[in-house]
């Protein structure tokens, strides 16, 4: 009995133990979580970035020569005038144009009454053929009558060689009749092609009869005016230039303190009130500074696809200045929570750590660290809302 209650007690003692054990190893555990993703933090080189306002203005000059050779017969514009695209600057008398539109014309004449001839001669081949028709069926079903009662001699043979001689005339009038109508449709298939052939013949002629009225090419202003009335002029002679007023630059003041940081092929993105921000390029820097607002003009491209873009509008440039070296993370690896922005640190025993960081400015898909981060620290780049501050990293 004493044996028993021994053995009772040493099993209770150590099953006391493993529940201890069990609880202090349940107490001890960390909750872990896994990422998609870390960011190993470094210093990169970034362009920071300075703002310039400005004003558009036009900067190409577009010389206007006509494209066919004649005598000046109108100038419907003079110096300073402005003209929209299309609208009419001179007029040129050419007679060899006009008797080309005339010879081409009158082929395209000739060949409609070509095919109203054949039209007709098609209608009463047409009605041939059906007469053709109706006479062979008539001779059909008579020399079928007559060859079923020449068997019972109830005709005689000559009876029956004249019904067969009148069906195999049918049969071969209508053979004629049908010919006739493959024959004429060949035709006017022919007259349709010379139709088509003197069509283009006329658009050719009217083409060059067009080019006698020069048009502007572009919304712009008269610049120059090189000819009078009664000249001659030739293609390849300019006779006219015009301001394009669609080649914009956007004319912008710059601080003289940053004459040397900004130069020709710099990048530069333009803003203005509406639509969506224009990437572009530094084209021109003035080399000389105004001396009452100490500025220069830097002359940003307008890409010509630009729309809505008119001379005078204000305008903004944002240029990228030389780099510099500072910690960038991706935005997605911060959280905000009221005036508080944290991200998550992996410490080299992985373990998951919140740390505040003060930023500062957006770099496309990354955000600057002004403070809070070390170089070669480890970040949680994606889903950091799951993070838990303390809890085991596993990546994967």
């Amino acid at each position: 009995m004493k044996k028993g209650i021994g053995a009772a007690l040493v099993f209770i003692l150590l099953f006391g133990v493993g529940c201890n054990k069990s609880s202090e190893k349940k107490k001890a555990e960390r909750p872990t979580i896994q990422v998609a993703k870390l960011y190993e933090v470094h210093k990169l080189a970034v362009h920071p970035p300075y703002e310039a306002n400005g004003t558009v203005k036009s900067e190409k000059t577009v010389m206007v020569s006509p494209k066919v050779m004649g005598y000046i017969q109108a100038i419907y514009v003079k110096e300073g005038d402005r003209v929209k695209k299309g609208e009419k600057l001179v007029s040129i008398s050419s007679p060899e144009i006009n008797a080309k539109v005339k010879m081409a014309e009158a082929g395209l004449k000739a060949a409609m009454q070509g095919k109203v001839e054949v039209q007709a001669h098609l209608r009463e081949a047409k009605d041939a053929l059906e007469a053709a028709k109706a006479q062979f069926h008539l001779a059909e079903v008579t020399y079928k009558r007559f060859k079923n009662l020449v068997k019972t001699e109830s005709v005689s043979q000559q009876e029956f060689d004249e019904v067969e001689a009148k069906y195999r005339a049918a049969k071969a009038g209508l053979s004629r009749a049908q010919e006739m109508i493959k024959v004429l449709k060949a035709k006017e298939s022919q007259v349709d092609a010379q139709i088509k052939a003197a069509q283009s013949q006329v658009a050719e002629a009217k083409s060059y009869l067009n080019y006698t009225l020069v048009r502007s090419p572009i919304d712009g202003r008269v610049v120059n005016k090189m000819i009078d009335t009664g000249n001659l002029v030739a293609p390849g002679r300019p006779i006219l230039s015009l301001a394009d007023e669609r080649d914009y630059r956007l004319y912008v003041s710059v601080e003289e303190s940053l004459h040397a940081l900004i130069r020709e092929g710099d990048p530069a993105t333009i803003r203005f009130s509406s639509g969506a921000p224009i990437q572009s390029k530094v084209v021109r820097v003035v080399p000389d500074v105004d001396p009452r607002t100490r500025t220069f003009i830097v002359k940003v491209l307008i890409p010509p696809d630009a729309k809505g873009i008119r001379p005078g509008m204000y305008g903004r440039a944002i240029f990228r200045l030389p780099e510099k070296k500072t910690y960038l993370v991706p935005a997605t690896a911060v959280l905000r929570r009221g005036q508080l922005e944290f991200t998550y640190v992996v410490t080299p025993n992985n373990l998951c750590q919140m740390r505040l960081v003060k930023l500062g400015k957006r770099y496309g898909d990354k955000i600057e660290v002004l403070s809070g981060l070390e170089d070669g620290e480890k970040i949680i780049a994606e889903d950091v809302d799951k993070a838990i501050d303390g809890a085991k990293v596993k990546q994967g």
